[in-house]
């Protein structure tokens, strides 16, 4: 199974199959992966692809194997017989050990979709998913079950 990143900013398509897929099922792709380019303050990191829901969570995790943060992305997925396509539609919520987060990205979500370079469609696509993860935020994140399906895909 191949697995394409695709981005609108910067507008590119990047083959991630080197990323081990861990589990899966009809809801949820769990992978764990080494960062595209070598960091100095990135190991490794395991994601949950919530398939239906459009959001993935990212543990990032650094050398001594400490989580850094958790990274959510607000995605569209795309499944066909030989590849899953994730599509970052730009905004993302991060959320540190301390359990603050911060979201990001929205001015590029913005500044796209005046340019033209995304539809209306894809905004409030993104700005439904992000309601839905602040809502799941709020009420506990009972999303971030990265470290549960990791379990799960050992078994």
């Amino acid at each position: 199974m191949r697995l394409i990143r695709k981005r609108f900013y910067p507008e590119e398509e990047i083959d991630i199959s080197s990323d081990e897929i861990v589990y899966m099922d009809d809801d949820v792709l769990i992978t764990k992966w080494l960062p595209i380019k070598k960091r100095e303050d990135i190991k490794w990191g395991a994601s949950c692809v919530y398939l239906k829901k459009g959001i993935k969570i990212s543990k990032v995790f650094d050398y001594n194997d400490r989580l850094l943060y958790t990274y959510c992305d607000i995605i569209d997925t795309h499944i066909d017989n030989d590849k899953i396509v994730t599509e970052d539609l730009l905004v993302d919520v991060i959320v540190f050990p301390d359990g603050s987060y911060k979201v990001a990205d929205i001015d590029e979500l913005i500044c796209l979709r005046k340019e033209n370079k995304i539809s209306e469609e894809i905004v409030l696509m993104a700005l439904e998913r992000l309601n839905l993860l602040l809502n799941d935020l709020y009420n506990g994140f009972e999303l971030d079950k990265v470290e549960e399906y990791l379990k799960k895909g050992v078994n």
